[in-house]
């Protein structure tokens, strides 16, 4: 048995070993003189085995015409044995040159047929005039032809074989070059991209420190506007540099996911306060809104989910020139399940930042956020982080001039923190006046309502004197300082004066300055949009 590149070749190297194996065979059994393998090409016919008893009649390797040949007459019929018991008297064959080269012989013939139907060659006996050969003997030069058929299918398969084995281990060869340049690239790319942000990084960062030192009481409010402007633009810059270096880390796949427990609470908080200043600074109201409980705690990569939320909120920052945008998050499926589906949904007022490569979204149009890839890196980044934790992004129009992107992470819950469990329990049943206007902003009264307590809310003082001197008689008092009618320190000092030992909880926009003498009044000050936590914490002292 031999093989060539790798395929078994099976009982022959090729079809004149198998052509002469057949020939042996057949001069034991049979008496004949001559027997012999032929094969053609309907042009020539070439012996490629053949064995001489006594006579030497037929050579192998010899050339012959194929229409002058015995052989031609052989394939005429293709599904018979062509039998001559004398070449010089038969029709056929007793004008053909062959004829008067070999003299008056007995011929038979039988094709070598393929499972196709083409005939290959043909298997041919040779001897004197009046030889007899019994039906034992044809039978078995029969299947000698029907074996040397399959020889050749399988021949012919075998080289079918090699030249695709070839072909793959050539595009084997090339993939494994290509894929070995590309890694070069990739490294030479992340190499140089990791020279050029430090490069950047060091006279950027100088840059703002000396806007900083440059900021003096004295200066005019041209120059003021000046500074602001380098020191904005220099911070976009190295956002740009971290976004890079980011998306560059996730795509060369460096990027380590941690499942570790972390406050899922606490991480939406503190990445939406970020960007509580730059929101304030675009005139922009910037709401949050859990559906979570501060004491649960989540297994999950906290820097990571921060990170990939604080780029969608800035990309909705920017996108937004006037409005809002709400932060809302919550984590499906039962408490008493091991894990649940964390959905985090960024809605602000406007269209998503459009250019050539970016269409627009008319109303409800979903498009996947692969559309956006190519108009922000941030997105990019976001996207791969997303795919990392087994998650996905989604971003769609729900309104004519309202944009969402709705981001799902799975997450597995922890445990529950038994101190925050008990703080929410001894606030149950107690008496909230709660005075603020209504707005997008995380919802003071759903908190206290989700903690079981008997929230009264109104966003007028007068109805708020009118429950008072009703005979509402709260436990504590949560007052906006930024309701739209003003007045709000007066009624604050009006609650105090008429309600004995009432704790007032003050709520201010983010940025706003309170007086000091102001502040003496209040038992709490909460910064808008305000933190479970903190709002937790101040009822959990204030109330007795």
């Amino acid at each position: 048995m031999g093989t060539a590149e790798g395929i078994t070749r099976g009982f022959y190297e090729d079809i004149k070993e198998a052509a002469a194996h057949i020939v042996d065979v057949l001069s034991g059994i049979l008496k004949v003189n001559t027997i012999f393998v032929a094969t053609n090409d309907g042009v020539t016919n070439v012996i490629l085995e053949a064995f001489n008893r006594t006579e030497e009649l037929i050579v192998k390797g010899s050339v012959l015409s194929f229409n002058e040949s015995y052989c031609s007459l052989v394939l005429r019929d293709k599904s018979s044995i062509l039998t001559i018991q004398d070449t010089c008297e038969n029709p056929m064959t007793r004008s053909m040159n062959v004829t008067s080269g070999l003299g008056n012989r007995f011929f038979v013939g039988v094709p070598i047929m393929r499972r196709s139907g083409e005939a290959f060659g043909t298997i041919c006996l040779m001897d004197d005039p009046g030889y007899v050969i019994s039906e034992t003997d044809m039978k078995t030069l029969n299947a000698m032809a029907v074996f040397l058929g399959y020889v050749v299918d399988l021949e012919s398969t075998l080289h079918v074989q090699e030249r695709k084995l070839s072909h793959s281990e050539q595009i084997q060869e090339q993939l494994q070059a290509e894929k070995e340049r590309a890694e070069s690239e990739a490294m030479t790319k992340a190499q140089m991209l990791k020279l050029m942000s430090h490069e950047i990084r060091n006279p950027l960062n100088g840059i703002l420190g000396l806007t900083d030192l440059m900021r003096t009481p004295d200066m005019s409010e041209e120059q003021s506007e000046y500074v602001n402007m380098i020191e904005t633009s220099g911070n976009i810059l190295l956002s740009l540099l971290n976004n890079m270096m980011n998306f560059n880390i996730n795509e060369a796949g460096r990027t380590v996911i941690h499942d570790d427990p972390f406050d899922l609470v606490g991480t939406i908080e503190n990445t939406v306060y970020l960007y509580a200043g730059i929101a304030t600074g675009k005139n922009i109201e910037l709401g949050l809104n859990l559906e979570l409980n501060v004491s649960q705690v989540f297994v999950g990569d906290e820097v990571k989910i921060g990170q990939l939320l604080a780029h969608v909120i800035q990309y909705a920052l920017d996108s937004t020139r006037e409005g809002s945008v709400l932060i809302t998050a919550v984590v499906n499926g039962e408490e008493s399940e091991e894990t649940g589906t964390l959905q985090l949904r960024v809605k602000y007022t406007g269209q998503m930042l459009s250019d050539k490569k970016t269409p627009t979204l008319s109303q409800d149009e979903n498009f996947n956020i692969q559309k956006l890839i190519g108009s922000n890196l941030g997105l990019a980044v976001s996207q791969n982080l997303a795919i990392l934790m087994h998650g996905r992004i989604q971003v769609s129009s729900v309104k004519e001039n309202e944009t969402e992107f709705n981001i799902s992470l799975p997450l597995r819950r922890y445990w529950e923190l038994p101190q925050l469990a008990s703080v929410q329990q001894r606030l149950k049943g107690s008496k909230v006046l709660l005075v603020k206007d209504p707005d997008i902003l995380q919802g003071v009264s759903s908190l206290m309502r989700r903690w079981e307590m008997d929230v009264h809310m109104t966003s007028g003082l007068t109805l708020a004197h009118d429950w008072i001197k009703e005979g509402l008689k709260p436990d504590v008092a949560v007052v906006d300082m930024g309701l739209l009618e003003g007045g709000a320190v007066d009624f604050v000092h009006e609650l105090k004066q008429g309600t004995e030992n009432l704790p007032v909880l003050v709520l201010i926009p983010y940025g706003m300055h309170i007086e000091l003498h102001e502040a003496e009044a209040f038992d709490a000050v909460l910064t808008k949009p305000v933190r479970q936590a903190d709002l937790l914490n101040a009822l959990s002292i204030t109330l007795p």
